[in-house]
């Protein structure tokens, strides 16, 4: 399968090679069309269709083959702004989130965010003859995000203390921070085209993977065992190249890949769907999209 998309990507950038060259007009998606020079009021907002392929430990490799569609929003007034990030090709860089921009200069960008952190999780399965089912509602973080660029260069670091799940309830964590991540990314201009560069490491408390991958002793039985994970640290990885089809189109491919932690590979949750459904250890997912950018 892999093969197979590698040849397409390849034949899709030889095919996008021969477009016209039109980097120069080309909205920069990491800045915001601004009312002011001095602020980041303003907005961005960039659709995307195109084909994707994941083979991952998380998820049915079924359902993450196909068509997508990828939405990158934001919107800020006097401070207030909205993000929105749909099948993000940054994958957790970009959370969907509300928030406030309370410090603003060149280089820095401090927010307060109310960011949505993980979607429902659930495992279902057949014992003694009946249907069960594990389940973890989605989970919401509220805390600071700063945000950090020097030309091409950036850094992202976003900690999160309080978390809460889709009905609105804390989970009980003891710990100072839920959920934390770090970023780091640049961009290389080679002719027309844009080369994007991403690193970034993502901390879940074990309160917070026990909300999503935990096995609790009355949950337990003959073919998942009780589990309560540690914390735990995932690594990710990303390049896409993207080159200008015409004013407001973007031709886009990336790769992202993503070493998941083993507090979470570990969990009855994963590991027995990674053996039933053979699904990989880590996961790697491709992409070619065609965005319109406003």
């Amino acid at each position: 399968m892999h093969r197979k998309i590698s040849t397409f990507l390849l034949t899709s950038i030889l095919i996008s090679c021969a477009g016209h060259s039109l980097a120069e007009n080309i909205v920069n998606d990491d800045k915001p069309k601004q009312n002011r020079s001095d602020n980041r009021d303003g907005y961005r907002l960039s659709l995307g269709l195109g084909y994707m392929n994941s083979e991952s430990p998380m998820y049915d490799d079924e359902e993450r083959d196909g068509m997508r569609l990828v939405i990158d929003a934001r919107y800020q007034w006097k401070g207030l702004f909205a993000e929105l990030a749909f099948n993000g090709v940054s994958g957790e860089k970009n959370l969907t989130s509300i928030g406030y921009n309370f410090y603003s200069t060149d280089h820095w960008n401090l927010d307060f965010i109310a960011a949505a952190v993980s979607g429902r999780t659930e495992f279902n399965y057949v014992y003694d003859g009946q249907v069960k089912q594990i389940s973890g509602e989605p989970t919401k973080g509220v805390g600071f995000r700063a945000q950090g660029s020097w030309g091409n260069s950036i850094v992202q670091m976003v900690a999160l203390p309080y978390i809460y799940d889709g009905e609105e309830k804390d989970f009980g964590s003891d710990n100072a921070v839920d959920y934390a991540s770090l970023w780091v990314g640049h961009r290389w201009q080679v002719k027309n085209w844009s080369v994007n560069g991403l690193l970034g490491a993502v901390y879940k408390s074990s309160g917070l993977l026990d909300h999503q991958f935990g096995v609790t002793g009355n949950e337990a039985d003959g073919i998942v065992w009780a589990y309560e994970p540690s914390s735990g640290i995932d690594y990710m990885a990303h390049i896409d190249l993207s080159y200008p089809v015409s004013k407001n189109i973007l031709f886009q491919v990336f790769s992202r890949y993503t070493l998941y932690s083993d507090a979470a590979l570990d969990s009855p949750l994963i590991a027995l769907a990674r053996e039933w459904d053979d699904r990989p250890e880590n996961e790697h997912e491709f992409g070619v999209l065609l965005n319109y950018v406003f």
